[in-house]
């Protein structure tokens, strides 16, 4: 197998060869599982994790993050030819190139979301440098329904005042919506790698992809 038809294997199958499967599907594979979607074409069917003892609920924090974590791999695994940032962060170079989300502060909003789930299990996220990155403080609601937007922003500033629970400086994301985003950012990279315009951002090339992105069962 050469490795163009490897790395499409990898972002397309389960099974790349005999007895190694591509992590970027497993992960797509249980973030279906977990959301109720139907495991090939990516499509709610919330009703098949109905059950009498609510195993694991579809608004899981667990079900946000895995999605998020596929962003997370697929800005640090692939390019699109010729794209070029200085920003260094995955889950915006995956966004930029894969999705039609275009505002820089809807896309550090969801990195925001990311570290406040991931490495607090949260839905606070107060940035490094309070000073400068103000507007990346955040005390996020998670909305569990359909929405007609992506992302509400506070009418004020969150000012990191844990005692004000006010809706008013909270940021509502859509978590269908979200979801749906993440979705289609993975069919877009199936669509591009189908076309050819795909590149490893690894320096170790495919025998990266395949140590570090692989596993063997």
């Amino acid at each position: 197998m050469n490795n163009a038809t490897f790395i499409q294997k990898f972002i397309k199958d389960l099974e790349i060869e005999k007895n190694r499967f591509s992590s970027l599907k497993i992960a797509i594979n249980d973030a279906r599982k977990l959301t109720g979607r139907n495991i090939v074409s990516g499509d709610s069917e919330l009703n098949i994790l109905a059950n009498t003892n609510d195993f694991l609920s579809p608004d899981s924090f667990i079900c946000i993050i895995n999605y998020l974590l596929i962003l997370d791999l697929i800005g640090e695994v692939f390019n699109v030819k010729g794209f070029t940032t200085k920003k260094n962060n995955n889950i915006y170079k995956a966004l930029k190139q894969f999705s039609s989300l275009t505002s820089e502060k809807d896309i550090d909003t969801i990195i925001a979301l990311r570290n406040s789930l991931a490495h607090n299990y949260g839905l606070i996220n107060i940035p490094r440098d309070e000073k400068e990155n103000s507007t990346k403080r955040h005390k996020f609601i998670l909305l569990h329904y359909e929405n007609s937007f992506l992302i509400k922003y506070p009418t004020t500033i969150w000012n990191g005042d844990f005692k004000d629970k006010s809706e008013d400086t909270s940021t509502q994301i859509s978590k269908i919506n979200l979801i749906n985003l993440i979705e289609q950012t993975y069919k877009n990279l199936v669509k591009e790698s189908e076309n050819n315009r795909i590149e490893l951002n690894l320096s170790g090339g495919v025998e990266e992809l395949k140590s570090r992105f692989t596993l063997i069962f």
